[in-house]
């Protein structure tokens, strides 16, 4: 507790820029565990119906019981919303008349990659943010470091005599805002991290469900099997 008092003392007692700094410096610790959690929530829940998702694909036999059943879904992410805008964009295509089997897969292969990159933009958005605070937090509290042993130093001066009790809490004050400037960066890089390599995953993951759904929709255009099962 007395530690806490202190450091608070320090900040108290730091100059209006050394306040400020370490203001903004709160305030992007705020921002990055804000997204942190968030993030940590979504893409928990991703991956989760992802591997869901795909073994019960692995091992239905009726696309169009499991298009029902995706349908009546309120959310619809990664390998589920390929898989849905596919089916629509198949039916679609059947409404219309449309029996060239080149034409079909051409328009489902573009669906497959605008649906991809939705959802990677979806599951990408905010991580910059977070690189950005986990790469100038250090710096914008080395500012403030800098700033206030330059305040200290000014002091001393115009005060004319210089001892170990009149510099060190100048000092301290603003090695606070280093302190706090690494203490945003880390968990703001470790999590950026960690989500953007969740994210490569995702991303593979439906790049390899793409490639094993065109095969199949391909395998049942040519056996004109796909208007029964559909």
């Amino acid at each position: 507790m007395e530690q806490q008092l202190s450091i608070l003392t320090l900040i108290m007692n730091a100059s209006i820029v050394v306040q400020l700094v370490i203001g903004i410096l709160i305030l992007f610790s705020i921002i990055s565990w804000g997204i942190i959690f968030a993030k940590w929530t979504t893409l928990a829940k991703v991956k989760l119906d992802t591997n869901s998702f795909l073994r019960q694909f692995r091992s239905s036999n009726n696309i169009s019981n499991l298009y029902t059943n995706v349908s009546s879904k309120s959310t619809k992410n990664s390998v589920i919303a390929l898989f849905f805008n596919s089916i629509t964009e198949y039916n679609k295509l059947n409404k219309q008349g449309v029996k060239d089997q080149y034409q079909i897969m051409q328009n489902i292969e573009r669906s497959l990659n605008a649906t991809l990159d939705n959802e990677i933009d979806k599951y990408q958005s905010r991580l910059s943010t977070l690189a950005t605070f986990g790469s100038v937090s250090p710096y914008i509290g080395l500012l403030g470091t800098v700033w206030g042993i330059m305040h200290s130093f000014i002091g001393l001066g115009t005060a004319g005599q210089a001892t170990l009790s009149s510099v060190a809490p100048g000092i301290a004050e603003a090695l606070v805002a280093t302190a706090v400037g690494l203490l945003v960066a880390i968990p703001a890089y470790m999590f950026y991290n960690k989500f953007s390599a969740d994210v490569q995953s995702l991303e593979n993951k439906m790049n390899r469900f793409g490639d094993e759904f065109l095969n199949l929709l391909n395998r049942k255009l040519s056996a004109q099997d796909l208007n029964g099962d559909e």
